[in-house]
């Protein structure tokens, strides 16, 4: 096989697998507030004091803190990507938070796969980012579900959230900062070594030091001359871009800080409309 069909067969898997989506998946429709409890696990007395706190805090600060809980996000194949749904639903089915501020966020629960996510508005990456949300998740929500305590995951999931977007900006931001100081530390200290990495190595054995192995390198360039040495260097561009792809968090996108309402949304509630997410937080499981 040529170095350039190498080339187009390495891209076009790669594209394959960033469009593997959604397929036809089931999504809820815009709630008439900041609580959906669509897999029954909420307890009506819990959902009624969630809803006005969330109202509440709409109303005072502009942000919209959503809830949903879901069956399952499985698409039609079977396949979990809760990442893709909670993506999906927060920009293209409910747009959370506001186009202007984009200052919203997303609890969402599949009780059947038993994941959870907090998706991050592009508005609040900075303030509340993928470290923080995996600390919520892991040190709050996570005991509680393992406990069978749906009610008492998400109300003290809520009363973390919001204990940490009432700080002040600078505050925040030195927080969301220091996480993720102590984070790399920490991977640091338990020899993590990162997905892109282990793909890159993988890559130079396969396509380069492989074939020099077998001396099917000095054979190509000797056919190829130039136009050998430009695929092998576009390879391995391709190589490392995808290394890098693979080995990336979740992206933060600066905005400012608060300020009144002015979304729209169904029942009064005043948290839909126009918001996005570029895929920012972090998952989890129990």
């Amino acid at each position: 096989m040529s170095i350039f069909a190498r080339l187009l067969a390495i891209l076009a898997a790669f594209a394959a697998l960033l469009a593997m989506p959604v397929h036809a998946q089931d999504f809820p429709p815009v709630p008439d507030g900041p609580v959906y409890d669509g897999a029954d696990i909420i307890s009506p007395d819990v959902e009624a004091a969630l809803d006005v706190r969330l109202r509440e805090y709409n109303a005072r600060t502009g942000r919209a803190v959503i809830v949903a809980t879901v069956p399952t996000v499985a698409d039609e194949r079977g396949n979990v990507n809760i990442e893709s749904y909670a993506t999906t639903l927060f920009t293209d089915k409910w747009g959370i938070g506001g186009a202007e501020r984009d200052q919203g966020l997303l609890l969402l629960v599949a009780r059947d796969d038993r994941k959870m996510r907090i998706e991050v508005g592009y508005g609040l990456h900075p303030y509340f980012g993928g470290i923080m949300a995996g600390r919520v998740i892991r040190d709050t929500i996570t005991p509680q579900f393992k406990a069978g305590n749906f009610d008492a995951g998400i109300t003290q999931g809520v009363d973390a959230i919001i204990t940490h977007l009432d700080k002040s900006p600078e505050d925040a931001i030195a927080i969301e900062e220091a996480a993720k100081a102590a984070e790399a530390q920490r991977s640091s200290s338990e020899g993590g070594f990162p997905i892109g990495a282990i793909f890159w190595f993988g890559f130079l054995f396969f396509f380069f030091i492989l074939p020099a192995l077998r001396g099917g390198s000095r054979r190509r360039y000797r056919r190829g001359g130039v136009g050998g040495a430009v695929g092998d260097i576009i390879l391995w561009e391709a190589g490392k871009a995808v290394a890098r792809g693979l080995g990336s968090g979740s992206s933060s996108g600066g905005s400012s800080w608060g300020g009144g309402g002015g979304f729209s949304g169904g029942g009064g509630f005043g948290g839909f409309g126009g918001g996005s997410s570029g895929g920012g937080g972090a998952s989890g499981g129990w």
